[in-house]
């Protein structure tokens, strides 16, 4: 409840008395239709909040539910807590009248046989259903009742007013703050202690609930044990117009005497009962409570367009995240969905549709079934992440939208220009991009795309690729490491062209005894392809050839770039030159084709106005090969690492 001064919480009190005495006089169905349109008015209204409770939603369910399915509990939910406002307002009546005209009590027997062994009682339950009326029947079945809850009279007449309305039926409120003392003092004189379950905080106890790890409150269990008190499971739900089922179920605790021992024993069992509870009717959970806000696991969303080289970028600044993510003693869990639109006309709609008030005021997941395919949509409507990660212009505005809904993190690569920046939490933009403009305050700056190369990762690839091809484990000569790619946006790649970087490349080998390491990638077009199978496959200097579009070897590129003690790369791909420059090796880049795209020319003279590769047309590959055996020209290795890190530190929670 928000703090409100003097005037400002008297005249709340006073509109929620009027509205009290309104919904008293009205009859029970008239009142309740009243509840149900207040929680359309708040569904409508209060986008950020419906986000949050679907996003709730989709970890309890995204994976067994539809999202069509979850948006009707979400609207069930939404009408059953908007009667609860009535109901609690109805609460002097009910008082006068007694409980049993709105609430049915199952396990009443199961109480009075707790009560007999003079110990007192705890009534736990989870934030689930109309808690103020099982507060009402607690206090009214017949023994003295307490309840824990924050005593706010101090901020404002609005609380005033609804503990008076809990102290009407004979409950005592017990302020937190200093309840411990007094909670085992109420046990002690026999009465029943309310407390609740799913808010253990920062310091809870970490359970399994409902698809995730979530904080639970331990001081329930802890004084069960260790005084011996009986625990009820206490959950109430509605069971038709106006009425009400609650149930107390006795839990029997497991206790050895080791209490830290017996806490891992028995909440994730209780909790089980809970989740059962909830999955029998979700739309009685609070989805509104932040359960899970205290979680040290995370999900990271990489959104695939289809193109490798965007896709490794997305999977560097994801596993840059879970380094992050480790430094805070976090668990992450990547997953990635491909996405696929409807058409084209649908990937360049989308953007236009993503800012402003059509994302920004609501973000609604069901709005991308238009725009992307079936399976896609399926795939996203399932998964709740905490991070959203994409690399292109494609995905950028799936990955605004996607994020937004679920309340995650959004970290794009090289975005859609026409999304504004501050849209996501983290750009990446590589320098040339900027053509030096400033970058925005949420931007980190890397001078290669980011991708997954480090020592750790080439001795992984390394590994796998010797054991799939025996021979090179053995061999200690000179290697060259050849990467060529293919037609890329605005590039066509000639065949002229690698013809001359071909006939070099066998010039050299042989001249110089050095084996090669080729391989191609699955942008090459079939006529490269076939000259180089030409040219290289029953070569001397052969070492290795692999044909992507042939083979699939997973570990090709890392493992060749470990191996080679030279790096040879066709520069028409932003993310095989900077998975070259960031090797650690000697680097040469051909410009190869015809070009009406510069940008892939102006990244190669930055890296090499940089000292990080050598960049030269295709009659010029012998000249600087040789440049770099003789170690003429050294190049220096990329490592973006430190300022990618330094900027996912900032929104790593």
């Amino acid at each position: 409840m928000g703090k409100l001064n003097s005037l400002q919480g008297s005249i709340a009190a006073l509109i929620l008395k009027g509205f009290s005495a309104c919904v008293c006089i009205l009859p029970l169905r008239a009142a309740l239709f009243i509840g149900r349109r207040i929680g359309d008015i708040a569904y409508f209204i209060g986008a950020r909040p419906r986000q949050l409770a679907m996003s709730h939603l989709k970890v309890a369910f995204g994976k067994t539910r539809s999202y069509a399915e979850l948006k009707i509990i979400l609207r069930d939910f939404y009408h059953a807590y908007g009667q609860s406002i009535v109901e609690i307002g109805r609460l002097p009546l009910i008082a006068r009248q007694g409980y049993e005209g709105v609430v049915d009590v199952r396990g009443r027997e199961a109480v009075d046989e707790a009560m007999k062994k003079g110990r007192g009682c705890i009534f736990l339950s989870i934030h689930s259903g109309n808690w103020e009326l099982s507060n009402i029947v607690g206090s009214m079945i017949g023994y003295p009742y307490n309840m824990v809850a924050n005593d706010l009279n101090h901020i404002n007449k609005v609380a005033e007013f609804l503990n008076d309305l809990r102290r009407s039926a004979g409950c005592h409120i017990i302020n937190p703050g200093i309840g411990g003392r007094e909670i085992i003092r109420s046990l002690k004189k026999n009465k029943i202690v309310t407390l609740v379950a799913d808010q253990g905080g920062a310091d809870g106890f970490f359970v399994p609930f409902l698809g995730r790890q979530a904080s639970m409150s331990t001081g329930a269990v802890r004084i069960a044990l260790k005084y011996d008190v009986p625990i009820m499971l206490v959950d109430i739900h509605r069971t038709g117009p106006g009425r009400h089922l609650l149930s107390a179920e006795p839990f029997v605790l497991t206790n050895t005497g080791d209490i830290e021992k017996d806490l891992v024993e028995n909440l994730p069992r209780m909790m089980r009962q809970y989740e059962q509870a909830v999955a029998r009717h979700p739309a009685e959970y609070v989805w509104f409570y932040k359960t899970w806000k205290y979680a040290k696991d995370r999900v990271v969303l990489v959104l695939d367009d289809g193109r490798v080289g965007h896709l490794r970028q997305s999977q560097a600044v994801a596993r840059a995240y879970v380094t992050t993510a480790k430094e805070k003693d976090l668990t992450v869990t990547v997953e990635t969905i491909v996405v696929k639109f409807r058409d084209q006309m649908s990937s360049m709609i989308l953007p236009i549709f993503s800012g402003g008030i059509w994302i920004g005021g609501d973000a609604d997941m069901s709005r991308l079934r238009y725009y992307l395919k079936p399976e896609s949509f399926a795939a996203l409507q399932r998964l709740r992440p905490d991070v959203v990660i994409s690399c292109g212009a494609r995905n950028a505005a799936v990955n605004s939208w996607v994020a937004r809904n679920n309340r995650a993190r959004s970290i794009a690569v090289l975005p859609n220009k026409l999304l504004a920046f501050k849209q996501f939490d983290l750009v990446v933009v590589h320098q040339h991009d900027l053509m030096g403009k400033k970058a925005p305050a949420n931007a980190v700056v890397t001078k290669a795309a980011p991708n997954l190369i480090d020592k750790a990762y080439l001795d992984e690839n390394v590994k796998a690729l010797v054991g799939r091809y025996q021979h090179l484990r053995n061999n200690v000569r000179t290697k060259m490491a050849v990467l060529i790619g293919g037609h890329a946006q605005g590039v066509v790649m000639s065949e002229q062209d690698m013809k001359i970087v071909l006939h070099q490349l066998k010039e050299v080998a042989d001249a110089q005894g050095i084996d090669l390491l080729i391989t191609t990638s699955r942008r090459t077009p079939p006529a490269i392809e076939q000259l180089v199978i030409r040219e290289f496959k029953d070569h001397p200097r052969t070492a290795l050839l692999i044909i992507a579009n042939k083979v699939n070897v997973p570990e090709a590129v890392g493992g060749v770039l470990a191996l080679a003690d030279i790096v040879v790369v066709s520069g028409e791909s932003i993310s095989m030159v900077s998975e070259a420059a960031s090797s650690g090796k000697r680097t040469v880049v051909f410009a190869v084709g015809a070009t009406k795209n510069q940008k892939y020319a102006e990244f190669c003279q930055m890296l090499a106005h940089q000292s990080h590769i050598l960049y030269t047309g295709p009659k010029g590959v012998s000249s600087a090969i040789d440049s770099a055996v003789r170690n003429k020209i050294m190049t220096k290795p990329i490592n973006d690492n430190a300022v990618l890190l330094d900027a996912l530190r900032k929104i790593t929670r």
